[in-house]
């Protein structure tokens, strides 16, 4: 397939949206992405200097830090979800922990199959019952394994800090830095843990950072948020539950902002291309088609849906940000559409449609056909980012 020749310029930075199983989408984009910079894994590129990744994004980014390239990203995915998703979380009856009881854990089949009951039946039983439809302990396994067998010979331990591995990072040749988003349920603030020396929270273990930011509400628990001393002082919870679910204008800020805490970026926007890659969305048709007229809504659906509601409107705002703040960066901003809700626990599509919609995301980043394209012929903006905001911001 033919490549697009716009040059990537100096400087590049690679966000990645949340979206559970649905990273693999992105895992199969990166793909076009090596091939473009010329390199076997990106984490080799001297030009990729910051990489961000909310929720699934911080798997991928965390996946880059440890060298994986992409294709072993892919296959990380296509065998991740059904180990992932294979704990139920404890049974722990409005919220209440019983003896005996909150020992036991849900059956995690039976938890995907009470989720596609019609009418939300599924919710009503689970909500009850369980805080958590899932227990982290396979994802946590997973990470600790991955760590095993890529952690470099110059990282003391075999599960790393935040500020060890951006020591490790600092000798790569773009010298990257990888920013993990998270929020805390008590202050309601998006917390950015960074690999860089100025990192407030620089001794959370990075397999804590990607857990807390992979925390997606009724998926999993909270991850505690720890001082120095071990003492707790708060709860993660999915970055995307806060403005950050597209964490694109978290690398522009990291990358061109002379506010930013790091005195090695503060670069030229016009030297900056910033690849930011969604991970499926559905049209206000299709939307409707799938959850019907809120009209009809019960108490117990707002609640379920309450989060896709807010994040649609916030992952648009993030890129129109980027471009609004930081004139002249080349937002690159590739997203893919879905004729069918998806859930973050849908393992089961990986081989078929998460695999045709990778492919389809894989071949718009070598075409350069993305949401803020200038030529209406190479654009594709499912979410609707150009439309009025930057139709006029761009005249």
């Amino acid at each position: 397939m033919a490549q697009d020749p716009t040059p990537i310029r100096e400087h590049v930075g690679i966000a990645i949206d949340g979206g559970g199983i649905k990273g693999v989408i992105v895992a199969r984009a990166l793909i076009a992405l090596e091939e473009m910079l010329g390199v076997e894994r990106l984490i080799d590129s001297p030009k990729v200097k910051v990489i961000a990744g909310t929720s699934t994004g911080s798997l991928l980014a965390f996946g880059i830090a440890a060298g994986m390239s992409a294709r072993e990203l892919v296959a990380l995915y296509e065998g991740l979800g059904e180990r992932v998703f294979s704990k139920g979380g404890p049974i722990r009856p409005f919220g209440k922990s019983i003896p005996l009881l909150s020992r036991l854990h849900f059956p995690a089949s039976a938890i995907r199959f009470m989720r596609r009951l019609p009418f939300s039946g599924g919710d009503f039983v689970l909500y009850p019952l369980l805080p958590a439809r899932y227990s982290f302990d396979p994802l946590r396994e997973i990470l600790c394994e991955l760590i095993a067998a890529r952690v470099p010979d110059d990282l003391p331990n075999n599960n790393p800090t935040l500020r060890q591995l951006g020591d490790h990072l600092r000798e790569k040749a773009g010298s990257p830095t990888v920013i993990i988003t998270a929020v805390d349920t008590a202050s309601r603030e998006t917390h950015f843990l960074k690999t860089n020396e100025s990192e407030r929270y620089y001794y959370m273990p990075v397999v804590d950072a990607v857990l807390a930011s992979s925390s997606i509400p009724t998926y999993w628990e909270p991850i505690p948020l720890k001082d120095q001393n071990g003492k707790t002082i708060g709860q993660l919870v999915d970055g995307g539950v806060g403005n950050f679910g597209n964490p694109a204008f978290v690398v522009a800020w990291e990358m061109c902002s002379a506010a930013n805490d790091d005195p090695r970026r503060h670069y030229d926007p016009q030297d900056v291309t910033l690849f930011s890659f969604g991970t499926g969305t559905l049209s206000a048709q299709t939307f409707r088609k799938v959850h019907g007229n809120a009209r009809n809504w019960w108490a117990l659906q707002w609640a379920s849906r309450a989060l896709d509601l807010f994040m649609g409107s916030a992952l648009r705002e993030q890129s129109r940000s980027v471009v609004q703040t930081f004139a002249g960066i080349d937002l690159r901003r590739f997203q893919v559409e879905f004729d069918q809700a998806i859930g973050a626990d849908r393992f089961d599509l990986v081989d078929t449609v998460l695999k045709q919609k990778g492919e389809e995301m894989q071949a718009r980043v070598r075409q350069n056909v993305h949401a803020l394209q200038s030529d209406p012929a190479k654009r594709y903006d499912p979410e609707g980012i150009w439309l009025n905001f930057l139709k006029e911001f761009q005249k």
